[in-house]
């Protein structure tokens, strides 16, 4: 009796164990282990990012490649403006290459990992594998929705990433909590394991591309920002330093700062410029923040917030807005 009772308890446990290995996996554990084995890949896709009324769009370009320092590069082209910015990272650190001033920005830093970035697989990974994703089998492949966070980004709610039938990304959308579209990929490629050349993590001693005509003209500034937290101008000035007219805007109130405007002269040859402090990656615009200020670079004009009292994340929708009334 006793044989048969042990028996019965060895049928029954083979049985769960055979249970448990022909079940398959979950979408999550297989792109878990497909980003684990992978050892490149390369992205590219159509990208609009929508502020207000105001509707960017961006050819995109994402290569990454594993080693004992992963390699990123990321390549936002402006499509209205023609206009190209490239951040790449290799050995030698971080770089914003900007053909527009014909100059390269060195940093040092994490970057890309130091915060999610809606068009990276690793963090589209960490997406997948949350425990509030809710994964969706459809007829031509899986759908992830999920509440999401990017602390560049304070309006990104909820997220939807559609994959085809090999786990291959064909688009994504970010939503707001009112749930309008902020930011839409469709991607045009999608590569795993890409064969990628050697050069591509190179940041150029020469830029080769040359930016088009720009916007913003000397006479269009200043421009003046759409958030000012509550603050009031209280004086518009210029000024000539080294051979540059600087557009200075002072706001006092409850967060008193100090915009800076400057419509920048392209050097001849390429400029590698070593930069202090933090790199802001903020999607279409990228922040050079060193503690009380911030710069951003658009179509040739350099925008700056001076501040004690706002943040790095407050300097970026001072500058973001100003953008927006340049785009009108």
């Amino acid at each position: 009796m006793k044989t048969k009772i042990i028996a019965g308890i060895g049928i029954v446990i083979l049985a769960v164990a055979l249970i448990f290995t022909m079940k398959p996996k979950s979408f999550s554990d297989e792109f878990a282990q497909t980003m684990k084995d992978m050892d490149s890949y390369i992205l590219q896709g159509n990208m609009e990012i929508t502020k207000g009324e105001d509707v960017k769009a961006y050819a995109l370009e994402v290569g990454y490649e594993k080693g004992e320092k992963d390699y990123f590069k990321v390549s936002l082209t402006d499509k209205e403006l023609n206009q190209e910015q490239i951040i790449l990272r290799n050995d030698a650190g971080v770089f914003v290459v900007t053909p527009s001033l014909n100059q390269v920005f060195k940093f040092e830093g994490d970057w890309p990992m130091n915060s999610p970035k809606p068009y990276l697989l690793q963090s589209i990974a960490d997406i997948v594998k949350q425990e509030n994703a809710t994964i969706k089998k459809q007829k031509d492949g899986t759908l992830v929705s999920a509440k999401v966070s990017y602390p560049n980004n304070k309006n990104f709610d909820h997220e939807d990433i559609m994959f085809d039938k090999n786990a291959k990304l064909k688009w994504l959308q970010i939503y707001n909590k009112d749930n309008t579209s902020e930011l839409k990929i469709v991607f045009t490629k999608c590569e795993y394991d890409a064969k990628i050349k050697k050069d591509y993590f190179k940041a150029p001693a020469v830029i080769e591309k040359k930016a088009s005509a720009s916007v913003i003209s000397e006479q269009d500034l200043p421009l003046y920002p759409v958030q000012v937290f509550s603050s009031e101008l209280k004086s518009a000035n210029q000024m000539k330093v080294n051979g540059e007219v600087k557009h200075v805007l002072e706001y006092h109130g409850d967060k008193n700062f100090t915009v800076v405007e400057t419509k920048k002269e392209v050097p001849k040859d390429t400029q590698t410029v070593i930069m202090p402090g933090e790199m802001i990656d903020a999607m279409d615009v990228v922040g050079f923040y060193d503690g009380n200020h911030m710069s951003v670079v658009y179509d040739g004009v350099e925008f700056s917030v001076f501040s004690d009292e706002l943040g790095p994340e407050e300097m970026m929708e001072v500058i973001n807005s100003m953008q927006v009334a340049v785009m009108k």
